[in-house]
This record gives C-alpha cells, structure tokens and sequence, in this order.
C-alpha cells in the first residue's frame, strides 16, 4: 500500500510575513469600520423616514410643531431643539422643548426674532455654530437661561416660501454638529415645510371660515333691534376679542373740529379700562392708520415709538393691530379706528388677521349704521303717527266745543238776563279755547 501522505494544517502551511499580516488588520480593521459607518448611516437614515412619517401624520398646526422639535431633537442628538413659524418677515410662533417649566418661567418671554434667529429669519440657509457666541448677530441670553453653544439651525421651505425655521442646539455626542447631521436636517426641513405650508392653509381656512360666521352672527344681532344703541360698539369688541383672541380691543374717534386728540368711546378685554380715556394722536398707531387707511401692524408694541402710549397703559401689549372704519360709530365730522392688542407669549398679529378684521369691521359698522337708520326711521314713522293722532284728537275736541257752545248759546235765550249773561260769557271761554286748540295744532 502506497504511504498516507497528511495534508498540511492551515498553521504549517500557510504562514504571513509580519507586513503581509498589518495590512490585513488594517483592511479588517477598515471593513469593520465601513460596516459600523454604513449601519450607522442606515439607522440615521431610518430615523430620517420615521421622523418625516411622524411628522406629516397630521395637520393640527399646533400638534405638527410639537411632533417636529420632538423628532428634530431625536434624531440629531440634540439637547435643545425649537421651530420658529415665519411669517412676513417675522417670528409669530414660537416652539421648543429640553428645557423644564420651572426654566421657562424663570427665562420669562419667549425669543422675538432678534440676533441669530434673527439672522436666520433675514437669510433663509443652514448655519452651523460650534459656539453660538462667535456669530456676529449673536446678542446672549436672557437671565437664567442655560447656557447654549453649538448650534445648527435650517429653513423650512415649501416652494420657495419660508415658513419658519428649526434650531438645535447642545449636541450629546462630541464634536459638535456634523455636515451629516446638517444633511439630515435639511431633508427633515423639506419635509416639514410642506406640512407646515399645508397645515397653516387649513388653519387660515378655518380662520376665515371662523372670521365670516361671527361677522355673520354680529351684523345679525346688531340688525335684530335686540341691541340698545349704546351696547352696539361694546358687542362689536367683545366679538372681536374672541374671534381674534386677543387680549384686548378698543374704539378710538378722532373728530375733525380736534384732530390731535383721539377719545376712546368703547373698549374690552384687557384694555376695557381704557374706555373713556383720551391721548394725543401725533404719532400714534391710530393717527397712522388714519393717514394710511389701511390696517397697521406692530410686531413689538415696546420697540416701536407709534405704541409707546399703548405700552404705558398696559405694558403687557406685545403686539398691535389697528384698521380704520370705513363708517365712524361717532358720526359725520369723526374718523374711528379699532384697535387689537395681543400680549407677549400670543402669537403676533400677521397679515391675514388685518384681513379678516378689515372685512369684519366694515361689516359690523355697515350694520350698525343700518341699525341706526332703522331706528330714525322708526322714530320718524312714530313722530308721525303721534302728529296724526293729535290732528284727529284736536278736530274731535273742537268739535265737541263747538257743540256745547251752540247748546248753551240756544239755553242762553230762553233764560232771564242774569242767567243769559252768564252763559254766553262760558260760550265766549269756550270759543277762546277752540281758539288755542286750533292755533297750537295748525299754527299759521
């Protein structure tokens, strides 16, 4: 039998040169890192897609912020994450989450749109900090805010539209913010703004549809007579303050004979102590609703001079909204203006606000001049009536008089003298006073 040859074992027989053997670990080595980078990416990836279907789930406004800061701040790893709604150029909405209540209402207001927000609001792209305080538009925090240093912030964008803007801030892992985590920012961003541009249409559908069923309602209840006229102007503002929901509404007339002075004839909500007050109006938010004739709005009722007044009354106004009336309750020789206030923390006044109330007060003067003329009609017709039944009730009693006169002028001749005289002396009374009647009930 030939002689069994064994096969040499892997050790024996395959052997690496100590060269041959590094750069194997290295290419394992990269392999596993490869593998871990691309796991990585998918996890991110998933992340990514679970975040824009949990997002676009609804079309609340309210609930799609939160849903949106909840999954920004997932998946980047951020500490502090927030959403900003833009409108007009400015910050009306204002969302955050990482920071407990108790420093929130240490912190007290919450951000306008200034410094690095700011920046963002004017120049719509990515910007990624290491530390927040090297931007040039950076202003610090408020007191008792914790402190924030890396940062990323991107636009939402729905067809070339800016709605808003997502920030986070405060990484937990180390380095910082990545361009990855920017990347997958900026798809989340996309996918944000076409919800959010879908949820405001919806949102301000239902305002207006909210808008035009009280102006309805009011313009029917003004018309319904059911009012005192005095009561009118006070309907009109506390309608105004709940369809609005503003914090507070007034009336301001301006009259022609005295035009540096604007009276407050009715007011409600947090400003009804206003009522009855007087201001001057150079200058003011009234004036310039006036001279402009259209609708004003004020962003920052303490940083514009035309809200200073409105600001020393209630200092708790942030942001101001003033039509003029197209017919002033007051009446020929006065100009009106209404005016809304909201107060810091509500959403800013924005444009389709100056919208709807611009209709909503024409509707409601229109009714309320209408109601007014009904009620001179109303007057008139009666005046009428009342003239109509004196003309009736003055022909009977002189007709009555004239027959009492004849009977006792015909017992006058056949009584004695004495007794003859003395009533032809009642006939004359009685003719004096058929005289009166008549004079006073068709004067000559």
């Amino acid at each position: 039998m030939p002689e069994r040859v064994e096969p040499a074992t892997p050790s024996g027989g395959l052997a690496f040169s100590t060269v041959a053997r590094l750069e194997l670990d290295e290419l394992l080595d990269q392999l596993i890192a490869r593998a871990t980078e691309v796991k990585l990416t998918q996890g991110r990836l998933r992340g990514l897609l679970d975040a824009t279907a949990h997002i676009t789930a609804g079309l609340e406004l309210d609930d799609l912020v939160q849903r949106i800061v909840e999954s920004t701040r997932a998946l980047v790893g951020a500490r502090y994450a927030a959403l900003g709604i833009v409108s007009d150029g400015r910050l009306i909405r204002f969302v955050h989450v990482g920071m407990d209540e108790a420093t929130v209402e240490r912190i007290g207001a919450l951000p306008q749109g200034k410094g690095v927000l700011g920046s963002l609001i004017d120049h719509p792209k990515a910007l990624r900090l290491e530390d927040l305080a090297t931007h040039p538009a950076s202003v610090g925090f408020p007191e008792h805010h914790p402190p924030m240093h890396a940062f990323l912030g991107v636009p939402l964008l729905a067809g070339g539209t800016v709605y808003g803007n997502l920030y986070v801030t405060e990484t937990t892992h180390e380095g910082g913010f990545t361009a990855d985590d920017e990347q997958l920012l900026t798809a989340l961003a996309g996918a944000a703004g076409i919800a959010v541009e879908n949820a405001l249409l919806l949102e301000n559908a239902r305002r207006r549809e909210h808008w035009q069923a009280a102006s309805a309602e009011l313009a029917r209840g003004l018309l319904s007579g059911d009012l005192p006229p005095q009561a009118e102007l006070q309907h009109l503002l506390d309608t105004a303050v709940e369809v609005a929901r503003a914090h507070g509404a007034a009336i301001t007339e301006v009259a022609d004979a005295d035009p540096g002075t604007a009276h407050v004839t009715a007011a409600a909500g947090g400003v009804a102590d206003w009522s009855g007050r007087s201001a001057g109006t150079s200058g003011s938010v009234t004036q310039t609703a006036l001279d402009e004739d259209g609708p004003v709005l004020v962003a920052d009722a303490a940083a514009d001079p035309r809200t200073t007044g409105v600001v020393a009354r209630a200092p708790e106004v942030r942001s101001v909204l003033a039509v003029p009336l197209a017919t002033s309750p007051g009446g020929p020789g006065t100009r009106s203006v209404l005016t809304l206030t909201r107060s810091a923390g509500e959403e800013v006044f924005g444009s389709l606000e100056a919208e709807m109330l611009l209709g909503f007060a024409a509707h409601a003067t229109t009714a309320i001049e209408l109601a007014r003329g009904r009620r001179d009609r109303e007057a008139v017709r009666d005046l009428e009536e009342r003239e109509q039944l004196v003309l009736s009730l003055s022909e009977q009693v002189l007709q009555r008089v004239q027959r009492v006169g004849l009977a006792l002028t015909g017992s006058a001749s056949r009584a004695d003298p004495a007794l003859r005289d003395h009533l032809l002396a009642q006939v004359a009374e009685l003719d004096d006073v058929a005289r009166a009647v008549r004079n006073t009930v068709f004067p000559r």
